[in-house]
């Protein structure tokens, strides 16, 4: 088997509940940085996060024959990875939600990813940096649950479908309830710009 991009993830996961493991491969060669990178925000500990990653897909290993595969896989993952790192947060009785600012920025610093910009872009850069230090100050006024639903959302870039599959909730329920977060952030944002 290859590591063909057509293959979609339920196919995969169809041919590991036969048994493939290359397809198991194929799954942790797709995401293993995606979950590591997950864990990560929660733990805001490297190492731990690997660990958890790897748990991850040992769990999607064991639990191949529980998949229905008429079900999108990528927030089924989500949810394991989720559950697993909720579980290690209580057996360590803290709590630690980081920013929405820091778990961006320790994803390019996890990723690799080099910044190209140009020394003349000073003045944008420092545009930049102001409002991403703004977001932070507005996204630390809501609360944990708010922000992992504006991380699924916009950083993880899941559907409102898949996050309520992550968290146990209905497509409705989330829906409303980015509604509501994301009119609160707009308040906070004037907040933010009257005390300038």
């Amino acid at each position: 088997m290859t590591n063909s991009p057509e293959i979609s993830d339920e196919a995969l996961m169809a041919r590991l509940r036969d048994d493939d493991r290359e397809a198991l491969g194929t799954l942790v060669e797709r995401y293993q940085q995606d979950i590591f990178r997950f864990c990560a925000h929660y733990l805001r500990d490297t190492e731990r996060a690997k660990e958890i990653a790897q748990e991850t897909f040992i769990r999607v290993y064991v639990a191949r024959s529980r998949f229905d595969v008429t079900r999108s896989f990528r927030p089924w993952m989500l949810c394991i990875a989720r559950n697993l790192c909720l579980n290690d947060i209580k057996r360590k009785k803290t709590v630690n939600m980081e920013s929405l600012e820091d778990y961006a920025s320790d994803s390019r610093e996890i990723s690799g990813a080099v910044s190209h910009e140009d020394p003349g872009g000073a003045i944008e850069q420092m545009v930049a940096d102001d409002r991403r230090a703004a977001l932070a100050r507005i996204l630390e006024g809501l609360d944990d649950e708010s922000r992992e639903l504006i991380r699924l959302r916009f950083y993880e870039e899941l559907p409102a479908r898949d996050i309520a599959e992550v968290l146990g909730s209905s497509e409705g329920a989330i829906r409303t309830r980015l509604h509501r977060i994301l009119k609160r952030l707009r308040e906070l944002n004037q907040d933010e710009k009257a005390d300038l």
